[in-house]
């Protein structure tokens, strides 16, 4: 038997895949109709608005094209929803001040979103920064090494 906590939770699943294709056709504008006009994204600097989160996410989707999200697990409880991913990209444009390198880079993302009526409400993500940056040349491999 289906209850109506199940359905939710599977919309909530069906809104994260949909996320997913819209950074693999690299579509800025789809990924925020998802959002809520009030979504944050909660992260190692503190809390950050929408407007900021997409100014980021168009920087990133300048620097990198190629994006394919590759979905390891979605998860959802409630009106949260946990995701595992491998974002495979490449290093066409500047990035951090890095010119383009024209490397393939894969980087580990874990998140967590809250979603409210087919929005998204907050966000929180890990991303494996130093992994990208030894990817894009500026770590030493034995360095990352230490890191794992």
């Amino acid at each position: 038997m289906t209850t109506e906590q199940d359905t939710s939770e599977e919309r909530n699943k069906a809104v994260v895949h949909s996320l997913v294709e819209a950074w693999n056709r690299n579509d800025l504008g789809a990924l925020m109709a998802y959002w809520a006009p009030e979504m944050v994204h909660h992260g190692r600097d503190g809390v950050l608005d929408a407007r900021t989160v997409a100014a980021e996410m168009s920087r990133f989707m300048a620097a990198f094209q190629e994006i394919r999200m590759e979905v390891h697990s979605v998860v959802a409880e409630g009106d949260l929803v946990s995701t595992r991913f491998t974002v495979h990209a490449r290093h066409v444009g500047a990035y951090l001040g890095i010119p383009p390198t024209g490397r393939p880079i894969r980087c580990a993302l874990m998140g967590q979103l809250r979603i409210v009526d087919g929005k998204v409400l907050e966000h929180w993500g890990v991303a494996d920064g130093l992994h990208l940056l030894q990817q894009l040349g500026l770590l030493p491999d034995e360095l990352l090494g230490a890191t794992a």
